[in-house]
């Protein structure tokens, strides 16, 4: 059993979110202070909504973000990662959010229809969206569906790191934006890192070299208390920014360009599929497939995924036994598993970032055999300086933005369907 103290609800710190929202941060500090962007909220479970006292509940904990700072001895530990440079640490020691004028919420209580919208300057809004997402979850865990405890969850965590490491898998921790709450996430963590310091026991024990490892976790907060590195690079968003500022031809290839122009190689981890990943294969040249450690697989069919990433590397002259491919999409342990075996046969190899299977995998207390859903949402970009963005995901229940617009983009990058 975990000897873990019940934490408090809510946000208790700035750093209580993913890495990629400060490297994007970072940039956008660097190359695009002026830039203005809307950003929306979709719920794509419709049967999941709120109730008025999740949305009071909600409404407190989105005021009380004004209130997060970076602490001296967060400043402290962010000066120590070689990415983050001192003109935007001291840009973030300053930061405020700023939820009145920026984050714009209706509730209708009686079809309980709930629209979110943050609207300001890019670099100020940046930070919103995985604790917004995080606060929703919670809010609906506190008030709506309360069927379900605690209990259980540092095992269940301990188990799946523990198959995972056995069987070779290299993963992190990916659960901030869709987690029952900060407890269950704390939890998961110790579970897993305790898991791999037994895993790593035995096979020392054994005079075997340990193949599997936790690479880390995403969420910076936790990071920074379990002393373990913070993983993550970029998201949708910064190519959906670059499309509007630069234009949607080749924005992959440009914003890939700006992304190495600040980082120099770190965080060399390229997202694939934010205009379908044909359409990223086309910009992903020989230069830049050297240039970044891997790319991020995030829609789509994985195991054809590995297939064309391993032909597209031959075909740009890049042994592919040299790069990367992390997979981020709904997974599961029984998934990763099966996508490790698949790479080592294809001859390149491979990391997990597990989110919700880990953050938000419950079941009812009425009914143990029934599980207790987690939600399923997103906040993505709407605009950027007044032009609408879009993203056309490999798995088209993914895409977002307007229908027409989406059609008219298609074209534009000559997708057939």
């Amino acid at each position: 059993m975990s000897n873990h103290t019940e934490l408090p609800v809510g946000l208790a710190s700035i750093l209580d979110s993913d890495l990629y929202k400060f490297s994007m941060q970072q940039v956008v500090f660097k190359s695009y202070p002026t830039a203005r962007v809307s950003y929306k909220f979709t719920n794509r479970t419709k049967s999941m909504q709120l109730n008025q006292q999740a949305v009071d509940w909600l409404s407190e904990q989105i005021k009380r973000l004004e209130n997060l700072k970076l602490k001296d001895d967060e400043y402290q530990y962010l000066s120590q990662l070689p990415f983050i440079d001192q003109d935007y640490l001291d840009y973030l020691k300053a930061f405020t959010f700023k939820p009145e004028e920026q984050v714009h919420f209706h509730f209708d209580p009686q079809t309980r229809d709930f629209d979110l919208n943050v609207t300001g300057l890019w670099l100020d809004t940046i930070l919103y969206e995985v604790p917004l997402l995080a606060l929703i979850s919670e809010s609906y865990f506190l008030f709506v569906d309360t069927d379900w405890n605690h209990e259980g969850q540092y095992e269940n965590a301990y188990k799946k790191a523990e198959a995972l490491l056995s069987n070779g898998c290299k993963f992190s921790e990916f659960g901030t934006r869709r987690r029952r709450d900060m407890q269950t996430q704390d939890t998961i963590m110790h579970a897993m890192l305790d898991a791999e310091k037994e895993y790593v026991k035995k096979c020392e024990e054994q005079g075997e070299k340990p193949k599997g490892c936790v690479s880390g976790t995403s969420n910076v907060s936790l990071a920074k208390k379990y002393d373990i590195m913070p993983i993550g690079t970029v998201a949708h968003e910064f190519f959906m920014g670059i499309s509007a500022l630069e234009g949607i031809e080749n924005a992959n290839k440009k914003a890939l360009a700006r992304w190495l122009d600040i980082y120099k190689g770190a965080l060399g981890i390229a997202l694939t599929d934010t205009f379908r990943t044909e359409v990223f294969f086309r910009d992903f040249d020989h230069d830049l497939a050297k240039a970044y450690t891997g790319v991020r697989q995030d829609s789509g069919d994985p195991l054809k995924f590995a297939d064309a990433m391993v032909n597209h590397y031959h075909k740009v002259g890049i042994d592919p036994s040299t790069k990367v491919i992390v997979f981020s999409d709904a997974l599961d342990v029984n998934k990763a598993i099966q996508l490790q075996d698949y790479c080592i046969k294809a001859g390149v190899n491979s990391s997990f970032g597990i989110g919700t299977h880990f953050t938000n995998d419950f079941k009812k207390i009425s009914n143990p055999s029934q599980r207790s859903e987690p939600m399923n949402m997103v906040i993505k970009m709407n605009s950027c300086n007044g032009t609408p963005v879009i993203k056309l995901s490999d798995d088209v229940l993914k895409n977002s933005g307007d229908s027409d617009l989406v059609s008219k983009i298609k074209t534009k990058l000559g997708l057939q369907d």
